[in-house]
């Protein structure tokens, strides 16, 4: 059986070196800011929270595609554990593969969820 939708991952078996956090970021539903809406902040789809960008640099990614975006479900902004540029785990790390049908020539590509972040655990600051 195929699986489908999103899949359950561990954080340090999709991001082998420790990821240091950019921004974190309301991301924006275009379609309520196109509609005039005072709050234009995109809602979780399971959880009606407010959704969040979290930026993050993967130094194992392929040049040009290093910057990531995991999006964390939260009523509040959340804070990354030792602050921006700094490294950070994820907690409830999800990958949700979907077809990417943007381009001239269309790919498989992976969006990422996440419940939360923390500070790196000691294996991932020891692998650094």
């Amino acid at each position: 059986m195929a699986v489908e939708g999103r899949i359950n991952v561990r954080h340090e078996d999709v991001f082998t070196q420790p990821i240091m956090v950019l921004s974190v970021d309301a991301v924006e539903d275009f379609d309520k800011r196109k509609a005039g809406n005072v709050d234009p902040q995109e809602l979780d789809k399971q959880t009606g929270q407010r959704l969040w960008a979290v930026s993050i640099l993967d130094p194992t990614a392929q040049q040009g595609r290093r910057e990531i975006k995991v999006k964390i479900p939260a009523d509040h902004q959340p804070v990354p554990p030792a602050g921006l540029m700094a490294p950070a785990e994820f907690d409830g790390l999800q990958v949700i593969p979907y077809l990417d049908s943007n381009r001239a020539k269309p790919r498989v590509a992976i969006a990422y969820r996440a419940t939360g972040f923390r500070a790196p655990t000691r294996a991932q600051r020891q692998a650094s």
